[in-house]
């Protein structure tokens, strides 16, 4: 499927002449998320298209699902388990490979370079291409109540001519709604506490008070008791 290069796009690297590929911001905000904080080993799936014109090959990846990796081959069940992801959230894309990351840390043009299904050894660079993803965006989203969160940066992007634009595309600040949410439930209970304690006190104080206006008045009885 021919498909129009998008207009404002940002360079990394030194890309092949006869090989374009093209990364969705969404997609590369995932992928370097990944690499960032998972601590187990994961499957990646990319999804996408590409079609050949004039002798260049141009390949855009639109989507990408992940998940912990049991090996390093892709095995029926996560066979299946991409196959749902990508009729979930990807219905209009296929798969167009897929890499095994066994630690934290891979650039992303090492993930392509070692991508499987795909020959993109010795690839010098990729393109950064910017539209509305709602496909991945959602998937992304709902990877946060899974507890794992994705923020998308600033970013500039530039057309095949290097004119810059800068792009604001922000994932809503979820964490930080709860941490504040978690800050005003630590005041309340620390408010309680201190009224819990203060009641405590007055009513020790009152005990006090009522001691010692016992013991007064015996004082008194017995300074007016007859002698004997």
């Amino acid at each position: 499927m021919e498909e129009k290069i998008p207009r404002n796009i940002c360079r990394v690297g030194q890309p092949d002449h006869d090989r374009k590929v093209m990364i969705e911001e969404y997609v590369l905000s995932f992928l370097q998320e990944l690499m960032k904080k998972e601590k187990e080993p994961q499957i990646i799936v990319f999804y996408g298209d590409g079609y050949e014109q004039d002798g260049i090959r141009y390949y855009f990846l639109k989507g990408a699902a992940a998940h912990r990796a049991v090996e390093d081959r892709l095995s029926k069940m996560d066979e299946y388990y991409f196959r749902t992801i990508g009729s979930q959230y990807f219905s209009c894309l296929k798969a167009i490979g897929w890499y095994y990351m066994d630690a934290a840390g891979a650039e992303p043009l090492t993930v392509l370079r070692d991508m499987k299904e795909q020959n993109f050894k010795g690839l010098g660079g990729y393109y950064i291409y910017f539209e509305k993803n709602e496909y991945m965006e959602e998937y992304m989203l709902q990877r946060q109540k899974s507890g794992i969160h994705f923020t998308k940066s600033k970013r500039k992007k530039e057309n095949l001519h290097g004119a810059p634009v800068l792009l604001k595309k922000v994932v809503p600040p979820i964490l930080a709604v709860q941490i504040l949410n978690m800050i005003s439930l630590c005041i309340l209970i620390i408010c309680c506490i201190i009224a819990v304690t203060t009641l405590n006190q007055y009513d020790k104080m009152q005990q006090l008070e009522e001691t010692v206006t016992y013991l007064e008045s015996s004082m008194e009885e017995q300074k007016n008791l007859p002698e004997e």
